[in-house]
């Protein structure tokens, strides 16, 4: 990497309006001022497009449904030496793009291939009740992702940071995969290097436990786990957690 590198940030959407202009925000008020913004949209209705271009994002068209395909048409164009995958609804503290630039020089770093920062709860829609048990599972959450960078599928997702060149070895998201399609190809970058965890933070959103209910969200995803050391595969089709689209 350079001593400036670019961050290329890929954003998958589909009417986000509620919440991508607090990410976008974020962005723009960031200290490391060498990136770009690209949004990776399957077929908005809402005034998703408009945020991202009152905010200086390429905004791409996607055809094809889910959070793969919206990463992957921002992967074509993508510039950049690290390449972050954010949610929508993820809120940044304002010296994560320079501390995380700082992390990957580090010399005792250089077999780092990713990097997440350490989550907090995004309020946005809580109630008092929800804030106190989402900051629990929170904490517990970035306890969980620590250890299981010491294995073969990291427990990576919402916002994470990658060396290009890893990601180019490894390929692209499955679009096949609508479950755990992120931790799948963390899994191939993770035969590439080490993941770490950095104190900055970012603020996720807890909304579809919200809505799905914590207990039923998690055993989704404690099932599709369950699938992959099963059968050593990431299974193609569950219903999708995220509703039709989102």
């Amino acid at each position: 990497m350079g001593d400036k590198p670019l961050i290329s940030v890929i954003v998958p959407t589909h009417n986000e309006e509620r919440y991508l202009g607090d990410l976008l925000k974020s962005i723009k008020a960031q200290t490391y001022k060498n990136y770009e913004v690209i949004i990776g949209d399957y077929n908005s209705s809402d005034k998703t497009a408009k945020i991202a271009k009152k905010y200086g994002a390429k905004f791409l068209r996607t055809t094809k449904r889910g959070i793969s395909a919206g990463r992957n048409v921002g992967l074509k164009i993508a510039k950049g030496e690290i390449i972050a995958f954010i949610d929508a609804d993820y809120i940044l503290s304002k010296k994560l793009f320079h501390n995380t630039v700082l992390a990957f020089a580090k010399k005792e770093n250089q077999d780092v291939v990713a990097i997440e920062p350490t989550t907090r709860v995004n309020n946005k829609d809580l109630n008092r009740r929800d804030r106190i048990k989402f900051k629990i599972l929170s904490r517990l959450i970035n306890v969980y992702k620590r250890i299981s960078y010491n294995f073969d599928i990291p427990a990576a997702y919402g916002c994470v940071f990658c060396r290009d060149d890893a990601l180019f070895k490894a390929g692209n998201f499955n679009e096949d995969i609508e479950i755990c399609e992120d931790k799948e190809l963390y899994s191939r970058i993770r035969k590439l290097g080490r993941f770490i965890m950095i104190k900055d933070t970012a603020r996720m959103s807890y909304r579809r436990h919200v809505k799905e209910g914590t207990l039923r969200t998690g055993l989704l995803y404690f099932y599709s786990m369950m699938v992959v050391l099963i059968t050593g595969k990431f299974k193609s089709r569950h219903k999708p957690v995220r509703g039709k689209h989102d």
